[in-house]
């Protein structure tokens, strides 16, 4: 299954940065215009392992259900979430954070796999991943910017 790894710098403390993260309403404030985002709902709440997310993605008469949950939590290190149902049959994302000189590393892994198996699949698991690469760019931006 691909694997993409990114890891951005931000000027900011490891707290204010996880507490930033931690939080699925702000997920939306983080992803390019042309990908609209919304939390629906986070059960339980506030967020721990277990923690059921519910997004709606997509432009209009294209939105689709997004659901992931929470699997791993240690305030200030890292989080875990994994898809449920939604656009890929697999999508394990870990999120790590790091203090680093006057600020905070964010390193992102996600182990995905969009489907179906085979040549087209892997074909279609290419195309996913450089969309998923080009939004890290935006991300990157956007977490420079909330987070300072």
């Amino acid at each position: 299954m691909p694997i993409i790894h990114s890891r951005a710098w931000v000027p900011a403390p490891i707290g204010e940065v996880f507490a930033f993260f931690d939080d699925p309403a702000n997920l939306p404030r983080l992803m390019p215009p042309m990908v609209p985002i919304r939390l629906v709902r986070v059960d339980p709440a506030p967020p721990r392992p277990g923690s059921v997310f519910e997004f709606a993605y997509g432009p209009g008469p294209f939105r689709r259900s997004w659901t992931v949950r929470l699997v791993d939590r240690v305030v200030n290190e890292r989080f875990v979430d994994e898809t449920i149902s939604g656009p890929m049959r697999r999508f394990h994302h870990s999120h790590a954070f790091t203090s680093g000189r006057r600020g905070t590393w964010i390193e992102d892994r996600i182990d995905y796999h969009v489907g179906p198996d085979g040549p087209i699949g892997s074909a279609v698991d290419w195309l996913a991943g450089r969309v998923m690469r080009l939004t890290f760019v935006w991300r990157h931006a956007m977490q420079r910017r909330i987070l300072r």
